[in-house]
């Protein structure tokens, strides 16, 4: 007997995990799970390692988790060595292997989220109800803790500033 799928006749027992949406924003999340994962080769990128990153973020009275994925590809290394610096595991000038990914298990940085619908490759701001219908949300930025409380303004990607990123 096989544990790790269900039978047509097995029941589900399991209740349905809450979904919240974040706005489109500034956040402090902590990392709380980081699998080492694989991506395939498709049109746009030849396979390699991949980190999935999940954050906690306090939103709204609650928790919310956001995931991205870290690719570990070379034409990507500007984001691998944007979220090291976020955690303070990468300085500038500082070589620094890529594993240190790792080390950010329980740390905290501030994060933008963005959201954007499929066919509108242009930031955009949207309201909480235009946000339920625009899917593609994901993190745009990660960058050092200025401050341990959330932005509630909503954030403009193409007007992002370097210094914020202390390069």
């Amino acid at each position: 007997m096989n544990d790790d799928f269900f039978n047509w006749g097995d029941s589900v027992t399991a209740d349905a995990q809450e979904f919240v949406t974040l706005m489109p924003g500034k956040y402090t999340g902590k990392v709380t799970k980081i699998e080492k994962q694989r991506c395939e080769s498709n049109g746009k990128m030849n396979g390699c390692p991949l980190a999935k990153i999940t954050l906690e973020v306090e939103y709204d009275g609650g928790k919310a988790y956001v995931s991205d994925n870290i690719f570990l590809a070379r034409n990507l290394e500007w984001k691998i060595a944007q979220f090291l610096h976020a955690f303070g595991l990468k300085e500038k000038g500082e070589p620094v292997r890529a594993d240190r990914i790792l080390d950010s298990m329980g740390k905290s940085c501030t994060i933008t989220v963005f959201c954007q619908s499929g066919k509108d490759e242009n930031y955009k701001t949207y309201t909480p109800e235009e946000v339920e219908y625009n899917l593609k949300h994901g993190i745009d930025v990660f960058c050092k803790i200025k401050s341990y409380e959330p932005l509630s303004e909503t954030v403009n990607a193409s007007a992002s500033d370097d210094s914020e990123f202390g390069f």
